[in-house]
């Protein structure tokens, strides 16, 4: 088991976390947020406590003791402080995905048994749409609705009258006790195959996740972070916001995935939590400016060379060299982790190389989520990492490669899937390891490399293991191909065989031909060549025997990973 790099403090619920963190934060700033009017106004640790204390009265008053309560919407502080007033002595908060479907919204509200849902103007338009088929008696609750009118309440005036009732001696919230090893958050995981489970977290789990986090990671109080993930979903909550929480870390939201370049500009963030495809987006921009520059690539090859000289005497030269780099995330950037997907290792090389802490780490909604990640200390471009302190891992019936299951244990790891024992049998064994259902290996230091799912790993005819992330990773660097899914497939004879489906890149494509309108059969002829050119870096068994071009882009999860099963 690792030992943190850095000493952590003890809390064990997020009461806990939230009332260190106002004692030593005070009046710094929690939150950077937009008024109406778009002016950036700070909001002090000592103001988000006050706010969620006042809203939890609010909510107990309106009988909620002990209940479900669903959040969604857009990152947003409403979101944060809703999220934290459930969590620290409410019930249990249920986030909830602003992108579902409205029929999927009905199954969560259905299967959690929430009795309230705090929402948004976006996300109340599906709610409202289909009123009359959500659960009888479930309080709407509206973070933009200025008054209480057809039957939904508003949020300020809740947080108005919690801090009446408070004001008057009601002390039923702040009295309360807080345990922090019962459910208190309830997950619906946005799989990318088969059906969402219901993931139980108890608060000591995620704080858990925190304490272990923030021992391999240093963050510093101050500094500003950039919310961009969707906040429901573990990695951006535990990571961006309650960690940086713990840390004293300033919170500012970013107004949608087409604003990221106006808000980095506005908010110069010190710290970025992102998924592989934004991280690759601003180093293809970044590495296509280079390319343009009179000199660029030598000068990036100089300047790297001296960075690293300069490093090793613990001297920072990289804004001497990258300044413009930099300036591409809003000039004060120092550190950005990647998560919930494979990515690049070149990219995470040569980030680094710009003088841009850059790494990858590895989780599970089950999981709080991290488990492995690299660190401060020891930063290896191609690998997960290494398990978190606290965090027991390990590889269970590994093949001749040393690939197999990886499983783990952990107090970060969840209670259980929610009213499904049989589930939350088949995700433990007998001694309590966690089975994970990736597929992985590690090399003699301890660091560990994902090699695919156990569920979509093909085995061809002749009994050996094909592992599709592995073709997907070697398709996606060919210029051709911008999305790509690889399974198994039978042949004319009954055969196991390997089979892509790709969707072209058809701006790269067109490039190659001068910008003009290209044919089906030029498309048809670059792809191609993608997959011969895949073909002949692998053994024969892993080549790539049929493929088929799709005319759209697959459907994803809300952390941007492709749905295998489609």
């Amino acid at each position: 088991m690792n030992k943190p790099l850095y000493e952590v403090r003890e809390f064990h619920n997020f009461r806990e976390l939230l009332n260190q963190s106002e004692e030593r934060y005070g009046n710094s700033p929690a939150f950077k947020i937009k008024n109406q009017i778009g002016q950036i106004l700070d909001i002090s640790y000592t103001r988000f406590k006050a706010d969620v204390e006042a809203l939890g009265t609010a909510l107990l008053s309106l009988g909620l003791d002990g209940a479900k309560v669903a959040v969604a919407g857009m990152n947003s502080y409403k979101w944060c402080t809703s999220y934290l007033a459930v969590g620290c002595g409410v019930g249990v908060v249920v986030p909830t995905d602003k992108e579902l479907p409205f029929d999927d919204i009905l199954s969560v509200l259905t299967v959690s048994e929430s009795k309230a849902i705090i929402f948004d103007k976006k996300f109340g338009e599906k709610l409202l749409e289909h009123r009359e088929k959500l659960p009888k008696g479930l309080l709407l609750i509206s973070m933009d609705q200025q008054n209480d009118s057809d039957g939904i309440l508003s949020y300020d005036l809740l947080l108005n009258k919690g801090y009446h009732l408070i004001g008057k001696g009601n002390s039923d919230y702040l009295d309360r006790d807080v345990e922090g090893n019962k459910m208190t958050v309830l997950l619906f995981t946005s799989g990318t195959t088969g059906m969402s489970k219901a993931v139980m977290l108890s608060a000591d789990n995620i704080c858990s996740d925190v304490r272990a986090i923030m021992g391999f990671v240093k963050i510093n109080k101050g500094e500003r972070i950039l919310s961009i993930l969707p906040i429901h979903h573990t990695y951006e909550c535990t990571v961006t916001f309650l960690c940086c929480i713990y840390g004293g870390v300033t919170i500012c939201f970013c107004d949608g995935l087409r604003y990221i370049t106006k808000n980095l500009e506005e908010y110069k963030p010190n710290i970025l939590i992102v998924v592989p495809l934004v991280l690759e987006k601003f180093y293809k921009r970044i590495m296509k400016a280079i390319a343009k520059e009179r000199g660029g690539v030598a000068k990036v090859a100089l300047g790297s060379a001296i960075t690293k000289v300069a490093g090793a005497a613990k001297l920072d030269v990289s804004s001497l060299f990258f300044g413009k780099i930099k300036k591409a995330f809003g000039g004060s950037i120092r550190l950005i982790i990647s998560g919930a997907a494979g990515i690049d290792p070149e990219i995470i090389k040569n980030m680094n190389r710009f003088g841009i802490q850059t790494f990858q780490g590895y989780g599970l909604t089950e999981c709080a989520p991290i488990v492995i990640c690299n660190n401060d200390k020891d930063n290896k471009y191609d690998s997960i990492g290494k398990p978190i302190p606290y965090v027991e891992a390990k590889i269970v019936n590994p093949d001749e490669n040393g690939i197999g299951e990886i499983c783990v244990k952990g107090p970060m790891v969840m209670l259980g899937y929610y009213k499904d024992p049989e589930a939350t049998r088949a995700a433990f064994d007998p001694d309590g390891w966690y089975h994970t259902g990736d597929l992985g290996r590690t090399d003699r230091e301890g660091h560990y490399y994902i090699c695919g799912r156990c569920k979509s790993v093909i085995v061809t005819t002749n009994g050996k293991n094909v592992y599709p992330e592995e073709l997907e990773s070697m398709l996606l660097k060919e210029n051709a191909v911008k999305e790509c899914i690889v399974t198994g497939a039978d042949d004319e004879r009954g055969n196991t065989i390997v089979f892509a489906r790709i969707f072209p890149d058809l701006k790269a494509i067109g490039a190659t031909y001068g910008n003009r309108n290209i044919t089906d059969k030029e498309i048809s002829k670059a792809v191609s060549e993608a997959v011969k050119n895949v073909n002949s870096q692998v053994v024969s068994y892993k080549s790539i025997k049929r493929f088929e071009i799709v005319s759209k882009e697959f459907e994803k999860t809300t952390t941007s990973k492709i749905k295998r099963n489609q």
